[in-house]
């Protein structure tokens, strides 16, 4: 609610920034192995901003038929900025079957969410459906004035379909229109986002790996005469392609080849000023390389060169402004240092160079650590 159009706030670099402060293969490898842990990874975005990506996994098997987990997740970038602790139970039902509740519980308890799901897995195929009912006693327990006319739920399914060496993964999430009143200053925010992905990989062999998403967004504000704000709404569509393999020639180096593609298309209109409404269209194309050589047993050197090649449009239809076109050519290189801590912990302290602009080279500092249980 905070921002409608975020589109502004992107810069030429941003898109490739997050590219080379992405985890490393062998993280996400290790990561989706395992059946719990912790990890965070932190990134300088520019002077203010800090990109960050934490998960925490714990899981406890009660009964033999009975599973509690927590959930903790977080993730802020220029886009949004998102934090979740979910409690979730789930049970056996025989057959292949399983029931789960989950919640966030909140000190407001309008905010607070809760769920429902059920799972079937055999023979390492999996399809799992979900439905969230987002802040589901705002309108019975709120603490403001605020209200929604159309209540905010997310519908979750995904599928995990084994090939063989190969595994394809599929998954979409729908957060179902949401139109919520904020009558202290005469105005109605509504929203509803689509997303869906698609992966196929293996572990043999080189460890292909590629990764295809969709997103589609709306949000808008509508302001009564008197209100706070301007009317707006925005509209984008994302398209992502990613694929990347594993190369380990001897024991001590390893090569993340890869290359990612982005295409964003995105508009935003002002009712009460119809000839600023702005279109936005962007295309990537961003090759990488990320060389991992082990120094010793606790300690590996990482080396990431990184490219980007595209285009950033942003035009007015309505002749408020002059059209702006972009060309994106961009060059950094990471360096970093990953300490090891056994097989179930690692912290990497590394950096992003910019190498087109040699006059102000630096480009941001990044953390990373991973703890496996």
């Amino acid at each position: 609610m905070d921002r409608v159009d975020t589109e502004p706030l992107f810069d030429s670099e941003y898109f490739l920034d997050l590219r080379s402060f992405a985890w490393p293969r062998a993280w996400e490898d290790a990561w989706a192995a395992s059946s719990g842990g912790y990890r965070v990874n932190g990134a300088s975005l520019d002077c203010c901003d800090l990109y960050l990506d934490q998960s925490l996994l714990f899981s406890k098997r009660l009964t033999p038929g009975l599973e509690f987990r927590f959930r903790y997740v977080e993730l802020s970038d220029k886009d949004r900025q998102e934090t979740h602790h979910w409690l979730e139970f789930e049970k056996e039902l025989g057959a292949g079957w399983s029931a789960e509740v989950f919640g966030e519980p909140t000190y407001r308890k309008e905010d607070a969410d809760i769920g429902a799901g059920v799972r079937w897995r055999r023979g390492g195929w999996e399809a799992r459906a979900r439905r969230t009912v987002v802040d589901w006693n705002l309108n019975g327990r709120g603490s403001t004035t605020q209200n929604y006319t159309l209540k905010p739920y997310t519908d979750e399914l995904s599928f995990k379909i084994p090939a063989g060496a190969w595994r394809l993964d599929l998954a979409g999430d729908l957060d179902e229109p949401t139109r919520r009143q904020i009558p202290d200053e005469r105005r109605a925010f509504f929203y509803r986002r689509a997303r869906a992905w698609a992966a196929l990989g293996t572990d043999e062999g080189l460890a292909w790996r590629a990764r295809w998403s969709y997103e589609a967004q709306v949000k808008m504000n509508t302001v009564a005469p008197g209100g706070v704000g301007v009317s707006e709404e925005s509209r984008r569509r994302v398209h992502e392609l990613t694929a990347s393999a594993r190369v380990r020639p001897n024991e001590r180096d390893e090569f993340e080849p890869g290359v990612a593609f982005l295409h964003r298309s995105a508009s935003l209109a002002l009712p009460a000023t119809p000839s600023a409404g702005v279109l936005y269209r962007r295309w990537e194309i961003q090759p990488y390389l990320r060389w991992r050589r082990a120094l010793s047993a606790r300690l590996t050197s990482e080396l990431s060169p990184s490219f980007s090649l595209g285009e950033n449009r942003a035009r007015v239809p309505g002749g408020a402004a002059r059209e702006r076109l972009e060309t994106v050519a961009e060059a950094k290189l990471g360096a970093a240092l990953e300490f090891g801590f056994g097989k179930s912990g690692r912290v990497t302290m590394g950096g992003v160079i910019d190498v087109d602009k040699p006059l102000k080279a630096w480009d941001g500092g990044s953390v990373m650590a991973m703890f496996l249980f």
